[in-house]
């Protein structure tokens, strides 16, 4: 079917030979990774790890499966849990939890949050310095005071009809944490009837008046609210940015590129480390290294390998 077309199977060539290469350097050496590990929170746990009920053209109208995407380019580790891994003490073993999803879905828990003792597990959690990311509609479940049960964490809750007649928080946007955390193009749009639950809770992004990211401080950890989640370059990178902001870590991390279309792995013990353009157009990025700051040139959808030397002291620039 393809042989008639040579230039279709040259870059398929390219490709695998780009794969051979990154699964070289894997065998050859760990990765470089950012402190935290990251829980992803939902009903199948590791029966469902990185999918959904199907592949993402199939999926993409669900949130979680954009956080998927995001988080396999992330240098961090990554597990997915259900409930049942809450109540057996797995806690302990994780710094960020993602629950994203609507109501009564699997991703989101649905019926599972009903469980006291998981909502009051989460929470002291969180209260110890643990970060919960709620994402469209978190630990939403009917029956209880709050629709979503992590809404004291989070800051943020969805009036289902019972407030109404309820007065609000006004939604005022903390220009610091804006500047500081939101990349240029990131876009998150908010959940219909959403309302701050208190005055501790500050704001980063809002849409048609409503809270869409929001962060509140919870005894030494943090609650972190997004009223949606699409895959995008710049969206990937905000997400990063929030993990390692309720983290209380810096986000000039050294293997970051400075451009949000550029991702790099390290790996030290080969002093290796590859470059990927995920954009259709030329790109320029700097990265800050254990030999330096390098500036790199590349083509749109380019890969460069790089050795990470100290000649990279000199100034010398990759291109």
């Amino acid at each position: 079917l393809v042989e008639a077309f040579p230039d279709f199977c040259d870059y398929v060539e390219h490709l695998t030979n780009e794969f051979r290469s990154i699964k070289k350097m894997h065998n050859q050496s760990s990765v470089y990774k950012y402190p935290g590990k990251i829980a992803v929170l939902h009903s199948w746990g590791k029966l469902r790890s990185w999918s959904l009920s199907g592949h993402f053209h199939e999926t993409y109208m669900h949130d979680l499966i954009h956080v998927n995407e995001a988080l396999s380019g992330f240098p961090m580790d990554v597990s997915f849990i259900n409930f049942e891994d809450i109540k057996n003490g797995k806690l302990k073993d994780f710094d960020i939890i993602i629950n994203a999803g609507k109501a009564s879905t699997a991703w989101s828990g649905g019926d599972a949050w009903k469980d006291a003792d998981i909502a009051a597990s989460i929470q002291e959690w969180v209260n110890n310095g643990g970060v919960f990311i709620g994402i469209g509609e978190p630990s939403a479940v009917d029956g209880f005071n709050r629709y979503f049960r992590m809404a004291s964490v989070l800051g943020v809750d969805k009036d289902t009809g019972s407030r109404v007649c309820h007065g609000k928080w006004p939604v005022e946007v903390d220009a610091h944490l804006h500047s500081a955390l939101l990349p240029e193009g990131a876009e998150v749009d908010s959940n219909e009837w959403l309302y701050l639950t208190d005055g501790e809770a500050k704001v980063i992004e809002q849409t048609r008046g409503l809270p869409a990211i929001v962060v509140k401080s919870y005894g030494s950890g943090k609650g972190i609210y997004l009223g949606s989640f699409k895959y995008t370059s710049q969206n990937s990178r905000l997400l990063l940015n929030l993990m390692l902001y309720g983290m209380n870590i810096s986000l000039d991390q050294k293997y970051l590129p400075s451009s949000v279309d550029v991702e790099c792995a390290y790996y030290p013990e080969i002093k290796k480390m590859a470059v990927i353009n995920n954009s259709g157009k030329r790109t320029q990025s700097a990265i800050s290294t254990d030999a330096g700051k390098i500036e790199i040139s590349l083509e749109p959808y380019e890969m460069k390998i790089i050795e990470v030397i100290d000649e990279i002291l000199t100034g010398r620039k990759q291109r």
